[in-house]
């Protein structure tokens, strides 16, 4: 028999990926979401600056949303991580490479508004989403990945 929680790596990341989007039916998950389509539908919503940020980086980032509050536009950005729920608190910190602590940093200079979401395994299928401040008290940084982009 094969457990989601005990098994690590890309797969339980996409998994994690999928649950937070079932959370919020407007999060864009880049990598489900062809590119061009993506700035067909939503180009006029975005600057000149943020278009070419997301052309460069769209790979990198997990997830988008456009959230509008009548004529306010706020445009988030998605860093998830997929974490197993234990029964006691073992306090450790979510992981990312440099390259990612970067990016999502540098997208706060184009207007973006980047997020850490932690989406929390708990037994019998079922979860908890968890979104604070991209801050790096949140995080901490790992070795570099071969899918990296070097920037």
């Amino acid at each position: 028999m094969f457990n989601v929680k005990q098994d690590g790596g890309t797969f339980k990341g996409i998994i994690g990926e999928c649950m937070f989007k079932l959370t919020d039916k407007n999060v864009v998950i880049t990598k489900f979401f062809n590119k061009k389509k993506y700035f067909s539908i939503f180009e006029r919503h975005l600057t000149n600056e943020q278009y070419d940020f997301l052309d460069e980086y769209w790979y990198s980032i997990d997830a988008i949303d456009i959230v509008y509050n009548g004529n306010n536009k706020r445009i988030f950005l998605y860093e998830i991580k997929t974490r197993n729920k234990y029964h006691k608190d073992l306090h450790f910190k979510p992981k990312m490479t440099y390259e990612t602590h970067i990016i999502y940093n540098n997208s706060k200079s184009v207007g973006f508004i980047p997020k850490l979401v932690t989406v929390w395994m708990l037994d019998n299928w079922e979860y908890t989403v968890e979104i604070v401040d991209f801050d790096e008290k949140e995080y901490s940084i790992d070795k570099p990945k071969n899918y990296d982009r070097r920037l």
